[in-house]
């Protein structure tokens, strides 16, 4: 398992539980943030204690990242991947808290997971999926050339809202005529 993927201002890494309060104030508790994600928001520091807690479990065994600054270690989003069948890769939701927006963390969070799953895990395609409405989304997903071939509807299961969602495929040959691969800066555990 790779426990850490490292870019020039961000780097991917296991959550420690030290993070739940700045995870709380920047991805779980920030609406801005949670109204795009299906996860539950968390609003109280005894909560926030708790997911981090289950977020350092569920690290253990899957490709589940915090997105933390490299200059000052804090946890700023987080991120995740899975594989869905042998060689076909997802992304399992990737957030960055509002205030970290809009300076290039997202491109570069988006890169690592992509080295990752084509370089080392040896992907065929990796699939990105967005909130149709989420227009930041849809300009990362065009901006390393994912190209679009679905919608589908589905109910988000903590409020119950109906979300079209937009899916979106990066095949094997595209990434590597993109001029974008590149080695991952990680290490194993």
């Amino acid at each position: 398992m790779y426990e850490l993927l490292s870019g020039q201002h961000i780097c991917l890494r296991k959550a420690k539980e030290t993070d739940y309060k700045s995870m709380l104030k920047h991805v779980w508790g920030n609406e801005s943030v949670y109204r795009w994600m299906l996860f539950q928001p968390t609003h109280t520091e005894a909560d926030a204690l708790d997911r981090c807690r289950r977020s350092i479990l569920f690290q253990k065994d899957n490709y589940a990242y915090f997105i933390a600054l490299k200059d000052t270690d804090e946890a700023i989003g987080m991120c995740a991947i899975r594989e869905s069948d042998p060689g076909h890769y997802e992304e399992c939701g990737i957030c960055i808290g509002t205030a970290y927006q809009g300076k290039g963390y997202g491109k570069e969070t988006v890169s690592l997971l992509l080295e990752l799953a084509f370089e080392e895990l040896h992907a065929e395609d990796f699939r990105y999926g967005f909130f149709h409405e989420n227009e930041r989304s849809k300009h990362l997903a065009e901006r390393f050339g994912f190209q679009y071939d679905s919608s589908y509807e589905m109910i988000r299961p903590w409020d119950g809202t109906l979300k079209t969602v937009d899916s979106c495929l990066l095949t094997r040959e595209s990434y590597m005529a993109s001029g974008k691969s590149g080695p991952v800066r990680s290490q194993r555990s």
